[in-house]
This record gives structure tokens, sequence and C-alpha cells, in this order.
């Protein structure tokens, strides 16, 4: 009863993550081995036709950490405000079929707050030293190459 409720609390966060994180990387992994272009500060490609696998995988391991982060503020935020707000405890008690219409709300307001912010921890157009890269691309006169991460 009660106890394996408290255990599903602790077993749909982990299973969240993983299932988002793995469906990312699962759908951006063909990226790691086709490339991505290089680019310079001024988002240039700076060796057209050629793309670098290094640069790729860390844009498919950035967005796969995003997409974890991103069920942080749904899973967190509506069980924090639902439990703290003493009138909207009061509230949904007093109303018990307001509770799924505010929890709703509750989790598409933290969504829309949580996916810019996950999104947003790792730039769109990303750094890479030279050094880090494909032994192909350095020295060609690059300290540092640019990519794009992708969504």
């Amino acid at each position: 009863g009660e106890e394996a409720t408290e255990l599903l609390r602790f077993i749909s966060f982990p299973s969240a993550v993983i299932a988002s994180s793995l469906n990312c990387y699962i759908i951006r992994n063909p990226e790691i081995g086709t490339g991505v272009p290089l680019l310079n500060k001024d988002t240039e490609n700076v060796f057209p036709g050629e793309t670098s696998s290094v640069a790729a995988a860390r844009g498919v391991y950035s967005t796969t950490a995003s997409r974890a982060i991103l069920q942080m503020p749904t899973y967190f935020i509506p069980p924090l405000i639902l439990e703290t707000v003493v009138p909207l405890k009061h509230f949904l008690n007093d109303n018990p079929l307001m509770v799924v219409p505010i929890t709703t709300i509750l989790l598409l307001i933290s969504f829309g707050i949580g996916l810019p912010c996950a999104v947003g921890m790792f730039p769109q157009v990303s750094s890479i030293k030279a050094d880090e890269v494909e032994e192909k691309f350095r020295g060609l006169g690059y300290t540092e190459f640019y990519y794009n991460k992708g969504l």
C-alpha cells in the first residue's frame, strides 16, 4: 500500500531520466559516426566536406545531459508547491476535483521554466580546443574550433 507508493516516487524519477536520456542518445548516436562540421568564431565551416566525430560526440553527450536535467523541475517543483503552499493545500483538500487541473498547470509551468534552463545549460554553438579534435585538424593554425551541438 503506502510503502509501494513511496517506492514508486523514487523509481519514477530515475526511470524518466534514464528513458529521456537514452532516447536522446539512441536517436542522436548516428551523428557521432558521421560527425559535425568544425566552424571558426564567425560560425563558418573551416573544412568543407570534413566533419569531426569528437565534436559530434560532445554535442550528443551535452544534449543527452540536458534531457536528464530537464526532468528535475517537473518532478520536484509541483510536489514542493503542493506541500508547502498552505492555502493551496487547504483549497485542494476542500476541492478534490481541482487536484488534477492544478497539478497539470504546475507541471506545465515547471516544464515551461525548466526547458529553456535545461537547453541553455549547454550553448548551441560550443567550442572545442584544436588539440582535442581528430589529428587531421591539428596544426592548421587554429587553437579552437566551434560546432553546433544540435537540439
